[in-house]
């Protein structure tokens, strides 16, 4: 058997009956492998903030016991694995309670990012698992995850064996625990807090905090890089902060939410995979919008006192835009208010907050050029509530989806991006912004596309809203780095302007390959089991 692995072998100690039953001395290496091989599925056992959690997943199995699954890349097992690698497995067999074996096996799962590897896993995995062939019979493998279970131990057991008084089949890998290390959990975790707050809908923030900026140095001709990169910090700070308590207070309504579609809807869901308990997630999204007032205090004695009615808008309407059951929470108001509320925050008040630091004093013409940027961010929460109706309508969350029905709120979709650009159409000509401000059509297309999704699915699967999802978000981003790049562009000649464009079009492009590579993976998979 070699050095592989350390066998525990026991005395027999006796049975009741030998003549129904006659015992067996300790299995070898090669028959608990064959038992493995003659299986088809195992019970996958991974921990929850200390519940176990458990799904039937088709498994294979190589020489060394490393057992290897499959799963869609960003699927909720995948991200837990990446957090939470201890895992159990459980493999039972057996048509009656005297042919009943079991092989529990206790292990640290990772995922398999070696080429070679992969394709091992692959090999391995197309054998076994019919939603794995299928991927591969699509060409479509490049959006599942494969996971290997390195084991600590294997037990075989044989229930009339175990009756009887015999001990199991144990195999310890001790190397195996060894080749973990206490910096492999610290970034495991350090994951879990990165998914907590929602990075990709950070952009909420920086779009409107860049355009003020960008407006102010338009208008003084002068720029504190200081005061910006406060502003930016702490606005993205209390984006960050409340997307945490908003976790935090709908953790009861997310556990109902079987619809929601990371990363578009239904929260982070860090809570409901284990990864991050729900005080945890309150503590530290109040600490963020601590340390968010305390910036914005700092810009108040900078710049003064015309910022506080802008800070203590953000912080109420963040705060109070959802709550617990039975709590006051703008989203069951009245019809519109939260979605207002949001919309304004991260259009309005955060352009003009952007522009007063900058300059000490409020402008007509931010304010204006601000209105885009907040229909199409209420446009961004308005599509993602569909997803989430379902859900919301349980539990009480009386979303403009909810209340309206997804027909109507389509409709309101579709009016917000009219509205949008007529306003960008008209600044110009008013004279509040200049002839360069129509370089934002440009992202005109996405928005025809988010128009055309929705319009043909808004009542359909929430995975074929998707792409509406998808198109409304990047609308939203690439608008408003056309606005800025429109301010750029008039004050900073031809350099500055265009490094900033190539930039901006590298973080459009990684946002809609992560997009987008989330969208082929759920058609991919909905391929692979025979869905249309």
């Amino acid at each position: 058997m070699g050095n592989f692995a350390k066998i525990r072998h026991s005395d027999c100690a006796g049975f009741v009956n030998t003549k129904i039953f006659q015992p067996m001395a300790q299995r070898t290496k090669q028959e608990v492998l064959d038992y493995l091989s003659r299986a088809e599925v195992a019970a996958v056992g991974t921990s929850n903030m200390g519940t176990p959690r458990q799904r039937m997943m088709h498994f294979g199995a190589d020489d060394d016991f490393n057992i290897y699954v499959s799963s869609m890349k960003g699927d909720p097992k995948v991200i837990q694995w990446s957090n939470i690698p201890e895992t159990a497995l459980l493999i039972h067999q057996g048509k009656t309670f005297l042919e009943m074996e079991e092989c529990e096996i206790i292990g640290r799962a990772e995922i398999i990012r070696d080429k070679q590897d992969r394709e091992k896993a692959l090999r391995l995995m197309t054998v076994r698992s019919p939603i794995v062939a299928n991927f591969a019979k699509i060409n479509a493998t490049d959006r599942l995850e494969f996971i290997r279970i390195k084991p600590f131990v294997v037990k075989y057991r044989f229930v009339p064996e175990i009756l009887q008084g015999e001990k199991p089949t144990i195999f310890e890998f001790p190397e195996n625990r060894e080749s973990f290390s206490t910096w492999d959990d610290l970034k495991a975790k350090a994951r879990a807090w990165k998914e907590a707050v929602r990075p990709l809908s950070l952009t909420a923030s920086l779009i409107p905090l860049l355009l003020g900026g960008a407006i102010a140095f338009y208008t003084i001709h002068t720029f504190n890089i200081i005061l910006f990169l406060l502003t930016l910090i702490g606005g993205v700070m209390i984006q960050a902060g409340t997307n945490m308590i908003n976790d935090w207070k709908d953790a009861e309504r997310d556990n109902e939410n079987v619809e929601g579609i990371r990363p578009f809807t239904g929260g982070s869901r860090m809570i409901q995979l284990g990864l991050v308990s729900r005080s945890d997630m309150g503590f530290f999204g109040f600490v963020l919008c601590i340390v968010s007032f305390l910036i914005g205090a700092y810009l108040v004695a900078v710049t003064g006192w015309g910022l506080v009615p802008l800070i203590f808008y953000g912080l109420f309407a963040g705060l109070f835009y959802t709550g617990e059951k039975g709590k006051f929470s703008f989203i069951n108001l009245a019809p519109g208010i939260a979605e207002f509320l949001i919309a304004t925050t991260f259009g309005v008040m955060m352009t003009m907050g952007a522009f007063y630091v900058q300059t000490g004093f409020y402008s007509l013409q931010a304010f204006l050029i601000s209105l885009p940027v907040a229909i199409f961010i209420s446009n961004v929460l308005l599509i993602n509530q569909f997803q989430d109706a379902a859900s919301d309508m349980k539990s009480d969350k009386n979303t403009l989806v909810v209340r309206l029905g997804k027909r109507k709120a389509k409709n309101i979709l579709i009016g917000c991006f009219i509205v949008a650009y007529a306003i960008i159409a008209i600044l110009p000509l008013l004279g509040y912004a200049p002839y360069t401000f129509y370089v934002a059509f440009l992202s005109v297309p996405f928005a025809v596309q988010a128009i055309r999704y929705a319009q043909r699915n808004y009542d359909k699967n929430s995975a074929d809203l998707v792409p509406s999802n998808a198109h409304t978000a990047i609308t939203h981003l690439f608008t408003g780095l056309l606005l800025v790049f429109a301010f750029l562009l008039t004050g900073l000649g031809f350099v500055f302007p265009s490094l900033y464009m190539v930039a901006s079009l590298l973080l459009v492009f990684w946002v809609w390959h992560y997009i987008e590579r989330q969208r082929k993976t759920m058609t991919n998979f909905r391929m692979a089991i025979g869905k249309k």
